[in-house]
């Protein structure tokens, strides 16, 4: 997509998994990209040679305007967000302080810059207990603080593109996994597990959740800057394919050649667990031309093949 060269791109969060990757993308189609990150540096400084760092915090709203100002981006990829999905209520003042005040903050430092994109990252989990394969169309129904925070961003975005005819359209990405996913998330942690022949613990592993390889989701978000008849809309990005937990954890450990046994059903489900959970990506498919090229088979062998020629990177 040689459309990104030489345009200037700011990238919140590119610190993050998703935000990674995007912009190292991003910086091999020749884009001119700052990535803005809050705290630690430990994915980034992979790219730090080629881009521009900014290390900033979107609540600080006078140095954030006069950074942007001087950027004058003309695409905007926002995924920086406080991600911790626990329920308490103790958490809700943070996640809107962070996760929707910064939005706020970081669209009212734009305003005025002429931007040609700005892409809100949304997030499944605002569908919360709706029936499944989730469609756009249906109400929020967030189940946590993280989901109320992002669901209250995507409504805010919305109602600029819908009241000022602002060029926003919001993702809402499914699962996703990949190298440099460091988290405890289900594939890495069972893969850092079984590397290092560690106990694993784990439900009985009878949930649906579907999983997409990183570098589908990115496809996604570029496809979506540069749609016209993306803007005001809120689209899902995933393969809408459900996989039982048991499915996955038994691929990747034959994968590796089974070094470990995990101690399946040790491990009570969640209260309130979520059984299913798989998107319907027809409007992506329609509007944004996209669809996934990576199957859980591929994706799963590239993702294992990084972890074990990278120890360095995850081993404590």
């Amino acid at each position: 997509m040689k459309i990104f060269k030489g345009k200037r791109i700011i990238v919140t969060g590119a610190n993050g998994f998703i935000g990674y990757h995007l912009t190292k993308r991003l910086i091999d189609e020749g884009a001119t990209v700052n990535g803005f990150i809050h705290e630690k540096d430990n994915r980034i400084k992979h790219l730090k040679d080629h881009c521009s760092i900014h290390r900033i915090s979107l609540l600080d709203i006078n140095n954030l305007k006069s950074l942007v100002n001087e950027i004058k981006p003309k695409i905007i990829f926002h995924l920086a967000a406080d991600v911790n999905v626990d329920r308490s209520p103790s958490r809700m003042s943070k996640m809107m302080n962070v996760n929707f005040q910064g939005t706020v903050n970081l669209l009212d430092a734009l305003d005025g810059v002429g931007y040609d994109c700005f892409v809100n990252t949304g997030t499944c989990e605002e569908y919360g207990d709706n029936p499944v394969p989730f469609k756009e169309e249906q109400c929020p129904s967030p189940v946590s603080p993280y989901s109320v925070s992002k669901a209250s961003s995507t409504m805010y975005c919305s109602m600029l593109a819908k009241t000022r005819d602002c060029p926003i359209v919001t993702l809402r990405p499914f699962l996703t996994y990949g190298p440099f996913q460091l988290s405890r998330m289900l594939i890495p942690v069972t893969i850092m597990k079984a590397l290092k022949g560690e106990e694993f613990k784990m439900t009985k592993g009878e949930q649906t959740r579907e999983f997409n390889f990183v570098d589908d989701i990115v496809d996604g978000y570029l496809k979506a800057a540069i749609t016209p008849g993306a803007r005001g809309e809120v689209i899902n990005i995933g393969n809408g394919k459900e996989y039982t937990i048991k499915e996955v954890v038994t691929l990747i450990l034959d994968f590796l050649g089974n070094p470990i046994t995990p101690l399946i059903g040790v491990l009570p489900y969640r209260e309130g667990e979520t059984w299913n959970f798989y998107c319907d990506n027809s409007k992506a498919r329609r509007i944004l031309n996209w669809a996934p090229k990576v199957d859980i088979r591929e994706g799963l062998k590239k993702t294992i093949d990084w972890f074990t020629n990278n120890p360095d990177e995850w081993r404590g």
